[in-house]
């Protein structure tokens, strides 16, 4: 994929299973009006209780939750999202797709500025059986990339280490996790994270 900024060497080394990438950028009037739209942005980004917006054909659900379990407004490291998708249920997960905020990290480098979320499968905690709640297995992390160069920015979505969780999960979560991961579901086709991509960064 062609990117207009290069965040390449922000990213995890893909080392096995599949990777995805999508990816939007828009062109601001001035380097002014991009700083202030990145900030904004950044900000957006963490308030995942509202990606449903941008989720566009694919009427999907995120709902974020504090380390305490409680409902939160803004992702912090170690949070976790549950996931409603127009799938068959995570029998797993209590119906739903479970992931961890990994990390959360500004970048401020030379010539690019960035800001990345980086989420990774994790366990229901409503469940406490501690397996993977998802239909990726645990190594698998999706990266969101918010950056700006010059008078550009750009918002990509990168999916790396991506292996369907088909292994002790019983045989009708096996297929559904195998099917989710490979098929035209939300969070496991690039099309559909490029329509995430393209409604997120212009509203």
């Amino acid at each position: 994929m062609k990117y207009k900024i290069d965040v390449q060497h922000l990213l995890p080394l893909n080392s096995h299973g599949s990777e995805s990438d999508a990816a939007a950028s828009l062109s601001c009037q001035s380097e002014t009006e991009a700083s202030d739209r990145f900030k904004k942005l950044s900000e957006k980004l963490l308030q995942i209780n509202n990606w449903n917006r941008y989720a566009k054909k694919n009427p999907t659900d995120f709902y974020l939750y504090n380390k305490e379990g409680e409902k939160s407004a803004r992702a912090q490291v170690n949070d976790l999202v549950k996931i409603k998708m127009p799938a068959p249920e995570n029998k797993l997960g209590n119906g739903f797709d479970w992931v961890n905020v990994h990390k959360i990290e500004p970048v401020d480098q030379a010539q690019m500025k960035a800001f990345i979320l980086q989420m990774k499968p994790h366990s229901c905690p409503e469940s406490g059986k501690g397996d993977v709640a998802h239909f990726f297995k645990g190594d698998a992390t999706n990266n969101f990339i918010l950056a700006k160069q010059d008078n550009t920015i750009q918002f990509s979505i990168h999916g790396r280490n991506e292996i369907p969780n088909t292994k002790k999960v019983g045989f009708i979560n096996s297929c559904r996790n195998f099917f989710v991961a490979n098929g035209g579901i939300f969070g496991g086709s690039k099309v559909q994270w490029q329509e995430f991509a393209d409604e997120f960064i212009k509203q």
